[in-house]
């Protein structure tokens, strides 16, 4: 702390000033020194070899889809099991990384899946074991929510427009979630004990954050593709490793599950 004696008239203010030291840093540094301490891994997934031909649009039927607060433009038509961008990104590949001696943290607040435009979004939710999933309607009409859940308890229950429900999932598994009035609607909650986790984005791109140095073997994850792991990745305080993940065609030899 730091005083300040200003002239005020006859007399003296005495103003205490809080000042950044090495025994009270600045949120700023705290926050910098804790960034540094960790390191990241980014990278993107990328479809080698013959693409396979892309499934038909979901048919919505005009009397199925009253009700559906559809995207700015029209419903959301496009099969979602496997979705490849033009430079051959692969979207919704789930990465797991865990870390020896911690344990996944447990969000304060409920993580969401929705049910919007008669689709669920995000299309692929990935929460850790023991933390509360969020069922949300945001469409007018009625959903229901129909998990095939094997280790934690499956649900078949209704869901009235702009209403919700929450669910406490303990165990790891992939869950496909469906919704048995709109039958094109599918989604997936991956429930996993991992530490850290990451999902691709439209172009393939991902990004793992909050690693402490070390080795890690990187887990993955797809609707389609199946499951598997990586070679070993090594993560430096500060810094961000580079994972290039590769799937397609060209990897059937591995003996992993493929597109059917």
């Amino acid at each position: 702390m730091k005083s300040l004696i200003l002239t005020a008239g006859a007399g003296l203010v005495a103003l205490t000033v809080g000042v950044a030291s090495a025994s009270n840093p600045s949120q700023e540094a705290v926050e910098a020194a804790a960034k540094d301490s960790v390191g990241s891994i980014s990278g993107k997934v990328t479809w080698t070899g013959d693409r396979p031909e892309p499934k038909a649009d979901i048919t919505m039927g005009e009397k199925e889809s009253v009700g559906c607060v559809h995207h700015q433009g029209g419903p959301d038509t496009a099969d979602r099991s496997l979705l490849i961008s033009d430079k051959g990104g692969v979207a919704n590949v789930v990465f797991t990384v865990e870390v020896d001696g911690m344990k996944p943290k447990i969000p304060a607040e409920p993580i969401v899946l929705d049910q919007s435009g008669c689709r669920f979004e995000p299309h692929v939710q990935v929460l850790p074991v023991g933390a509360t999933i969020r069922y949300d309607n945001s469409d007018e009409t009625n959903h229901n929510i129909h998990t095939y859940a094997k280790k934690n308890q499956a649900v078949n229950k209704n869901v009235a427009g702009g209403t919700n429900f929450e669910q406490v999932l303990e165990k790891a598994e992939s869950i496909d979630v469906k919704c048995d009035i709109h039958p094109w609607m599918k989604g997936y909650v991956v429930v996993t004990d991992a530490t850290h986790w990451g999902i691709s984005g439209p172009d393939g791109s991902f990004n793992i954050d909050g690693l402490p140095p070390g080795t890690y073997t990187v887990e993955w994850w797809h609707e389609e593709l199946g499951k598997g792991k990586t070679e070993k990745v090594t993560v430096e305080a500060g810094k961000a490793a580079t994972l290039a993940h590769e799937v397609g065609e060209a990897k059937k030899s591995s003996g992993k599950k493929r597109r059917r």
